[in-house]
């Protein structure tokens, strides 16, 4: 008689945790498999979270800055990350996620573009002949282990020295859906997709309130307006284009503010830059032109000339090649 009261009472108490549970209100559909972040107040679940965990996390992507939308241009759903937009495609009842090419829309954003290069030819440089750039060192590296041209797609930029949001010159190259930054001998990604999320979008929301699903992306007009800085790169050019080491070469430009102060410098094939002795001063009518001589032991190779006007930040890029 002992045992069976035990046994009615472990059952009666079953039965009562099971009326509670159901009297408690259901969870939100697919709730539990969304991961929820404090340091921006977005969710990540389904397949953008499947494909987050798998291809990289946080070091690859960063945090999610939007939570899924459905985009203006073409209705795909999409979520913005510190350094990613993934897209979703679904083909044939199975979900396929793309990256969008976040490094192009910068880019064209700020009106910035690098001509072609012709391939060098050169053991350990891999040339781009799609895009008409090349990809060396520690950016190659990084590059080829880190998910190559399915996650940072071709490289539209030769290596340079640029000034970041931070106001420091770093070694940095554009690829179509990223942009790689070289500090301290590491590789590190730009926060692109910091630069282009929708500012309607941003807003975070508490971890108790998920969204029930994608959102419309709405319109970014009625934000609050973001200073974006202007296009940078100048029409500039050296010439003569190719010439030999330790020969006096011309660089001209025109873009800059009046009487303004040039930063000038030379992005080596090497990927170190080499700063000129003296600065350049714009004439009345914005323009520059000087000479500088490059030096007799300089390697064979694709250089660059950079001037970059000290109060307005615009930057013109030329390309020359030393050849013996």
């Amino acid at each position: 008689m002992v045992q069976l009261r035990k046994g009615w009472g472990a059952a009666l108490g079953l039965l009562v945790l099971v009326v509670l549970l159901g009297a408690l209100p259901a969870a939100p559909a697919g709730a539990q498999t969304r991961l929820y972040f404090p340091q921006t107040g977005h969710f990540l679940g389904g397949a953008f979270r499947s494909y987050w965990e798998r291809r990289g996390g946080v070091e690859l992507f960063g945090f999610p800055i939007t939570d899924e939308f459905y985009q203006n241009r073409d209705g795909r759903v999409a979520q913005y990350f510190e350094r990613a937009r993934f897209e979703l495609d679904v083909r044939g009842n199975v979900a396929v996620i793309s990256l969008g090419l976040i490094g192009r829309e910068y880019l064209d954003a700020r009106g910035l573009g690098f001509p072609r290069v012709a391939n060098p030819n050169q053991a350990g440089v891999r040339y781009f002949p799609e895009t008409g750039h090349t990809l060396r060192g520690a950016f190659r590296s990084y590059w080829e282990r880190r998910g190559g041209l399915e996650i940072f797609g071709f490289p539209t930029s030769e290596e340079q020295t640029q000034q970041l949001e931070d106001g420091r010159n770093y070694l940095v190259q554009y690829f179509e859906r990223a942009r790689f930054e070289l500090v301290g001998g590491q590789v590190r990604l730009g926060l692109l997709g910091s630069a282009l999320a929708p500012c309607q979008l941003r807003p975070g929301r508490p971890a108790s309130s998920p969204p029930s699903g994608p959102v419309p992306e709405g319109d970014s007009r009625g934000c609050a307006p973001q200073q974006q800085p202007q296009p940078s790169y100048l029409p500039s050019r050296v010439y003569p284009e190719v010439s030999a080491p330790g020969t006096t070469l011309g660089f001209e430009v025109r873009g800059y503010e009046p009487n303004e102060r040039i930063s000038l410098w030379i992005n080596l094939p090497n990927g170190t830059a080499r700063a000129l002795p003296y600065q350049g001063i714009a004439a009345s009518d914005g323009g520059l032109l000087i000479g500088f001589r490059t030096e007799a032991g300089d390697p064979p190779g694709q250089y660059s000339l950079v001037g970059q006007g000290n109060r307005s930040g615009r930057v013109a890029v030329a390309v020359f090649r030393l050849q013996r």
